[in-house]
């Protein structure tokens, strides 16, 4: 008897709505208007479209109702408005704006009446449409295998962006395991964990080399005077700065002249001579001057006397300077000896 009286309630409800559904298109002149669902019966958690209509003759304005969340409680909007127009045979166009929605309840629902604003030359009118509703159920449920979902959800395909992140992480993590068993490779074998440094070659050695190469090409003997000044000059220059810590690739010669003077590692003599080479050699690149083939041999056999001869006076000044260290933590180690000897014969003593 219950089961009967469940069956004509649900009969009644669905006349109900089917009847509110025939209703809800209106005409009015040359315009039609109205809303429609797809379907006066659904079960929760599907999906339905609701879609407002209007059929006007062209130039017309019309302003369909904005719906943002929700249409009424409980009826939920997934997406929307899409709106869409497509003309008639008869010479007007048909608009469409068109939702989805769904509802996660059971129930009987009623869309109620939704305003629809038409503009023209002629006229400015607010329609309303006629109420529409839909009868929502439930699935019924076996006691026996329990609740289940209604619908798996669905595998959707990683995006490139989506899977970056892990790839990125992933090459890290392979990165520090083949840095690490390099690592314990070199340890293994006793070989240093970094590559050791480059030996820094000495002032001198790289002055001699340098000079060494300018000889043997002999550019004074094939017109090429500038090219030869710059480098024998480039060449002492860098020998300042290794040496003597003057900054002479950056000063002019006037600069270099005062810095050797207040140089105390670097005589008068010396200096003369470097000061001699580099007055010629701003003669010959800027005032495009020619000194003899014997000039210019004299001028690097001058080079050459400077770097040898501060060179071996600096390594002699070093080695006493390192004797005298030597002498000093000798004398250091005798009297902590000394110290050492007093104090056992004084507790020899006091025994």
């Amino acid at each position: 008897m219950y089961v009967g009286k469940k069956t004509v309630f649900m009969k009644q409800i669905l006349l109900y709505i089917f009847f509110i559904g025939c209703i809800g298109t209106l005409n009015a002149q040359d315009l039609e208007y109205g809303v429609e669902l797809d379907t006066n019966y659904m079960l929760i958690g599907d999906q339905q479209h609701l879609t407002f209509k209007v059929k006007s003759a062209p130039g017309i304005k019309i302003l369909f109702p904005q719906l943002k969340d929700t249409v009424v409680q409980g009826v939920e909007i997934i997406s929307g408005p899409i709106r869409d127009s497509v003309p008639e045979n008869d010479g007007r166009w048909l608009y469409k704006e068109k939702y989805v929605i769904t509802v996660f309840d059971t129930g009987l629902y009623v869309i109620p009446p939704m305003p629809i604003t038409i503009e023209s030359k002629e006229f400015n009118n607010l329609l309303r449409t006629d109420p529409v509703g839909f009868a929502v159920n439930t699935y019924e449920v076996d006691p026996q295998k329990g609740n289940y979902d209604i619908v798996l959800p669905y595998a959707t395909p990683w995006t490139f962006s989506e899977a970056l992140p892990y790839i990125l992480w992933c090459l890290l993590g392979v990165a520090v395991v083949l840095a690490l068993w390099f690592l314990w490779r070199r340890y293994k074998k006793h070989k240093p964990l970094f590559s050791p440094q480059k030996e820094e070659i000495p002032p001198y050695i790289l002055a001699i080399q340098s000079l060494d190469s300018i000889k043997e090409e002999k550019l004074w003997l094939a017109d090429r005077e500038k090219e030869y000044y710059t480098r024998l000059t480039d060449t002492v220059r860098a020998y300042l700065d290794g040496e003597f810590g003057i900054s002479a690739m950056e000063q002019t010669s006037t600069e270099i002249f005062k810095a050797m003077q207040e140089c105390a590692k670097i005589n008068s003599e010396e200096c003369n001579k470097i000061t001699d080479l580099l007055t010629i050699a701003d003669y010959v690149k800027f005032a495009k001057f020619t000194p003899l083939q014997d000039e210019s041999v004299r001028y690097l056999n001058s080079a050459y006397d400077f770097v040898n001869t501060t060179h071996q006076r600096l390594q002699a000044e070093k080695i006493e300077q390192e004797k005298k260290e030597a002498e000093k933590r000798k004398l250091h180690e005798l009297g902590e000896k000394e110290m050492i000897n007093v104090t056992e014969v004084n507790n020899r003593e006091m025994k």
